[in-house]
């Protein structure tokens, strides 16, 4: 673990980042996932709107790796504000679309009363605790009568404000991962952004609530809190509305005539899994479930950056699919990727994040998680079989935007990066004890470690 103190200022005085086994994760994927969303973007987009784009796609990273990293809730709410400013841009980056405007504005006008409702959680939290730095509020929900430097003791009633605040929170991550019922915005958001957009979407800014979820439900108000009774209240809430949430947005996989619905209703049906894996609280379902979101954001991408050769060539819906027959590397990607998302094949390292979910849930007693696991990757596996499908077949729709079928060199090589990277990561969970060790030990007991947390950023 890293602790880096801005400006030199000791926590909690100051703003304090920590890099972790979870956070350094999450934090290379979103990188990662800038690099080919920003090279694929100077093929698929026009080049007086690129630089849009690119400033767009930063300010998103910026935010959440900011956010990934900070120890400090006020900061947490910063970082979410940055993530959410930038996806209204990209939301909305085809201006001329009236569609697109009306998705961008919808998202913006929801996410921005939402997001009010998580700067009054911090409020609310400084009113009592007397601080906003995660380690010293860890410190003081479990013992009150504690003392740090600059900040004191607490100043009022923790159990309430922890309560109402907790509370607050679990619904502001929920809309930002778009957990069912708050998922309203992410279909249309889906559909209209640029392809690369909605791929760095996955992988950062609509994975910030799961994450934001168990660093605070698990690190920072996890167990052995003055309020354990509560929390345990509230993850298991969570649990069913997870559990719901994946179950129906499998199901509308199946209903989906375009792919860019059907990574849409996918992805909330993988967050809600991975929502799951949190809501457990053991070190398995936190470990699956981290695994899983970087699972999910390569599938996604694999599957957008190969239907992105059909959609310049014929369009959105799935059978247009068929046109990436004549591009090998891209036909071979978007396989890879429903297969990866699907989670049947040990080769990939979706098998392997659905396997420690089902882990999970059978060693925290609950056999019907595991059923949950097996029927959603089955359901949403009919909609991606059928977008399969529809590849296999011949089309007679109209060829568009010809000049980009000769040069398809920066797509291709994208998919092949990857293609390589899928892929060595599934082998490498296969083959090394070591690495499947480091998912459920070093992520999974890491943030569930909170005296390490405590001692190693307030050094008490």
């Amino acid at each position: 673990m890293l602790v880096y103190k801005f400006g030199g200022f000791p926590p909690p005085l100051g703003i304090t980042y920590v890099v972790d086994e979870i956070s350094a994760v999450l934090g290379l994927l979103t990188t990662f996932s800038l690099t080919l969303s920003v090279t694929y973007g100077s093929w698929i987009l026009e080049p007086d709107s690129r630089y849009l784009f690119y400033s767009a796609a930063f300010l998103l990273v910026a935010g959440s790796t900011s956010l990934f990293y900070t120890a400090d809730i006020f900061n947490l709410y910063v970082s979410a504000e940055l993530t959410s400013i930038s996806s209204y841009v990209l939301a909305s980056f085809y201006r001329s679309r009236g569609a697109s405007i009306r998705a961008a504005s919808f998202y913006s006008l929801t996410a921005s009363l939402v997001l009010s409702l998580l700067l009054l959680s911090t409020f609310i939290l400084y009113g009592s605790y007397g601080t906003l730095n995660m380690a010293d509020l860890a410190l003081k929900s479990r013992d009150p009568s504690s003392w740090v430097p600059y900040t004191g003791s607490v100043f009022g009633d923790i159990v309430l404000a922890s309560k109402v605040s907790l509370a607050i929170i679990a619904w502001v991550m929920m809309f930002k991962s778009a957990i069912m019922p708050n998922h309203f915005w992410l279909p249309g958001v889906y559909s209209e952004a640029p392809t690369p957009a909605v791929a760095l979407f996955t992988t950062s800014a609509d994975i910030i609530g799961v994450y934001g979820l168990a660093r605070l439900l698990v690190t920072v108000f996890g167990v052995n809190t003055v309020f354990s009774e509560f929390r345990e209240i509230l993850m298991n809430v969570l649990l069913v509305t997870a559990a719901t949430s994946a179950t129906v947005s499998a199901v509308l996989v199946t209903l989906q005539r375009s792919v860019r619905k059907v990574v849409a209703y996918s992805t909330i049906a993988q967050f809600s899994l991975a929502l799951v894996g949190i809501s457990i609280g053991n070190p398995e379902g936190v470990a699956g479930a981290v695994l899983h979101l970087v699972a999910n954001g390569l599938g996604d991408a694999l599957v957008l950056y190969s239907a992105g050769l059909a959609a310049v060539t014929c369009g959105r819906s799935l059978t247009c699919l068929s046109y990436l027959r004549r591009y090998r590397v891209a036909y071979i990607a978007l396989i890879t990727g429903f297969l990866n998302l699907f989670g049947i094949i040990p080769l990939l390292p979706g098998f392997w994040s659905k396997a420690i979910l089902t882990l999970a849930v059978i060693r925290a007693g609950m056999p019907a998680g595991a059923a949950l696991v097996l029927a959603v990757s089955g359901l949403c596996a009919v909609g991606y079989f059928r977008a399969v499908a529809s590849s296999l077949k011949s089309t007679s729709e109209v060829v568009r935007r010809e000049g980009y079928r000769g040069n398809t060199l920066v797509p291709t090589v994208v998919l092949l990066v990857l293609l390589a990277t899928t892929m060595a990561l599934g082998v490498l969970l296969l083959v090394s004890g070591s690495a499947r060790s480091f998912v459920v030990e070093g992520i999974g007991s890491s943030i569930a470690n909170y005296e390490r947390y405590i001692r190693l950023v307030l050094g008490v």
